[in-house]
Formats: C-alpha cells, structure tokens, sequence
C-alpha cells in the first residue's frame, strides 16, 4: 500500500483515534474504510455543503 499524508483538526483526529480504539483497530482503518464507504455511495459534507453520491434511482 501507499502511504498517504493530508492535514486533519485535532477534534476530528480524536474522533477517529477514540473509534479506532473502541473496535481495536489502527486509526488507518477508520480513515479506510470511511473513504471507502464514500466511494461506494455513501455521503459527505465539505464546509457547510453536503454531497450525496446517488447510485440508483427507482420511479414507480
């Protein structure tokens, strides 16, 4: 794998340190699988917009 460096607060890093603990995990997997989810549909919010990824749209 590649190793990858960004800047993050301090209250998200906590955050994600405080999970990684509770499931036991290295903070790099939180911030894995997080990008993950994103680029498999899931949500996210920039600055005060929110961006939803839509795959599937059913009309009936």
């Amino acid at each position: 794998m590649k190793v990858v460096t960004f800047k993050i607060d301090e209250a998200l890093l906590e955050r994600i340190d405080r999970l990684a603990l509770q499931l036991g995990v290295p903070r790099s997997e939180i911030i894995r699988e997080a990008l993950l989810n994103f680029l498999n549909g899931g949500s996210v919010r920039v600055g005060k917009k929110s961006y939803i990824k839509i795959r599937h749209v059913i009309l009936t």
